[in-house]
């Protein structure tokens, strides 16, 4: 990256729109990876499913916690949807074959987060690694491409496309 093309990352990413597009980025994404979760694979026991989000942390006794515990897993779901965020918001500038189709950058960052999730993440939690199971592991990874994936990568891309302040002068 030239000094200039970092100049404007850095110019865009210390402005408010940034983090105004950040986090409408991230709510879309979450809510939207929220409700895949809940009503296609939890069947609408939006509980159930942010209890096993949260046996991450508390294992076992998540699933026979109260609505507390659920909630807690809402918000680690959510912060685990920023995280997502932000990594490809602050990656996009640099990986300039971001910048040429959102459609297969969804799909591409879909199955990124699919992979840190599932073969990263997964086998750390408390309740253990449930092992690659082919049908539930192709609905997981189309719901985070079209619910995850494709809002972060759609909305960075039209972000990124706007003129910069950036002048061309340093």
């Amino acid at each position: 990256m030239d000094i200039q093309t970092h100049y404007q990352f850095t110019e865009r990413v210390n402005s408010k729109g940034f983090i105004l597009v950040v986090i409408v980025s991230w709510l879309i994404a979450g809510t939207l990876d929220a409700l895949a979760a809940t009503f296609v694979l939890g069947k609408g026991n939006w509980a159930g499913v942010f209890k096993f989000v949260a046996s991450a942390l508390y294992g076992k006794d998540a699933f026979t916690g109260s609505t507390t515990i659920a909630v807690q897993g809402l918000i680690m779901h959510y912060m685990i949807a920023l995280v997502f965020t932000l990594i490809y918001f602050f990656s996009y500038p640099y990986l300039s074959f971001l910048h040429k189709n959102v459609a297969l950058n969804a799909i591409l960052y879909g199955t990124f987060v699919f992979v840190v999730m599932n073969f990263c993440v997964a086998p750390l939690r408390k309740i253990g690694w449930r092992g690659f199971q082919p049908v539930p592991a192709l609905i997981n990874l189309i719901i985070l491409i079209i619910c995850i994936a494709l809002p972060i990568t759609y909305i960075a891309s039209k972000y990124y496309a706007k003129p910069s302040v950036y002048n061309g002068q340093l």
